[in-house]
């Protein structure tokens, strides 16, 4: 359960954060750790060991009832009817145009039962669209926000799964499935793991009641991993060139444009809303299209650089951009149009003149093995 403090909220680790001498920052309409040590240094404790993050600002929202199946089939592009119980999939929900309303992550629980967690700063759109979709047309489906209900912690890195093994007897983390969904009983009540996360390396993400959250928080820690914030977090997922909802997608863009086609399900024969659009431009191609870069220079890439032609024409703009500090370069993505989208580089009109970044395709960096 979170606490509102003037204009921000708080989770329930927002006391251990202060302890450990984090650096808070606003976000999303909360009170969050940038940092503790440094971004430097989390982000290196991440690719190299193990690091964890406070993530219980996203939302929760839990769709059952008769019907739910065909309910969520019709309102995500992702084939969440053939997941099975206990499985999960990245997916989005998207406006009438085809628009990106959020980014998710969908569990199916049982039948007629599932379970996603959304981006903090999207909760309230994505529960305001999908209840009044359900009061229109699918009266028995209830879709519910369990957000006060649950913290949410992420233990990522190489040594991520080893860590709770050692937390939790018996299981061994090693042999799970990514994007698989656990549910288990501990002394302070149930609690599950995700095999999911954001940064590209192995892991899992543990969601228990609020006031459990502080003895996760510091098991993890005596256990081996660092703390690590917002910033960390955002320089992790741009080097495993993952979108972010906010700045890489939005509700102009599609997800065809983002390059997530391959998480649509094309062959299912509910219409969710969109699709005539993403089909359309699947066959057609988009007038625009993600692509990732790297530069040769030390200097970092910026959100909002221009991106040029090597002809020096304007061809679009980085949505992402930052530092690796594994590839010791600037990385970033951004929006090209679709007729320069095969060209192998292109200029990045940032502070101090153009640099020349070629194209590749992400994720930038080799990360751990997921399982």
């Amino acid at each position: 359960m979170s606490h509102a403090t003037g204009l921000f909220r708080r989770t329930p680790l927002f006391e251990e954060h202060k302890r450990l001498g984090a650096r808070m920052v606003p976000f999303a309409g909360w009170e969050m750790p940038l940092s503790y040590a440094g971004q430097l240094e989390e982000h290196l404790a991440v690719r190299k060991g193990a690091g964890i993050f406070d993530v219980s600002h996203m939302g929760q929202v839990r769709i059952a009832g008769h019907g739910a199946v065909d309910f969520l089939q019709g309102q995500v592009p992702g084939d969440v009817g053939a997941l099975r119980p206990g499985r999960s999939r990245y997916t989005q929900l998207c406006n009438e145009s085809g628009g990106i309303l959020d980014d998710l992550i969908v569990t199916r629980l049982g039948e007629e039962e599932f379970f996603a967690v959304v981006n903090a700063a999207r909760r309230e759109t994505v529960l305001g669209w999908l209840r009044g979709r359900a009061e229109l047309h699918w009266g028995d489906t209830s879709v519910l926000d369990e957000s006060d209900g649950w913290a949410m912690i992420a233990v990522q890195g190489p040594r991520a799964l080893g860590i709770l093994e050692e937390l939790l007897h018996g299981t061994s983390w090693h042999e799970t499935s990514p994007f698989s969904f656990h549910w288990l009983e501990g002394p302070e009540g149930p609690f599950c793991v995700s095999r999911t996360g954001y940064t590209g390396e192995a892991g899992a993400e543990i969601l228990c009641a609020p006031d459990a959250a502080k003895g996760w928080w510091n098991g993890l820690l005596e256990a081996g991993a660092a703390p690590c914030g917002l910033a960390a977090r955002d320089s992790l997922r741009l080097e495993a060139g993952f979108c972010l909802y906010g700045q890489d997608l939005d509700e102009e863009t599609t997800p065809v444009e983002a390059g997530l086609g391959w998480s649509m399900g094309w062959k299912k024969k509910e219409s969710w809303p969109g699709r005539a659009r993403h089909e359309r431009q699947r066959e057609e191609k988009p007038e625009r299209r993600l692509v990732a870069v790297k530069s040769g220079s030390r200097r970092p890439l910026r959100a909002g650089d221009e991106i040029l032609s090597q002809g020096k024409e304007p061809v679009g703009k980085l949505t992402s951009g930052g530092y690796s500090p594994l590839l010791e370069c600037g990385i970033g993505l951004g929006y090209v149009l679709f007729p320069f989208v095969r060209e192998e580089g292109f200029l990045v009109a940032g502070r101090g003149g153009p640099v020349p970044v070629s194209k590749v395709r992400p994720p930038f960096v080799r990360t751990s093995p997921t399982n």
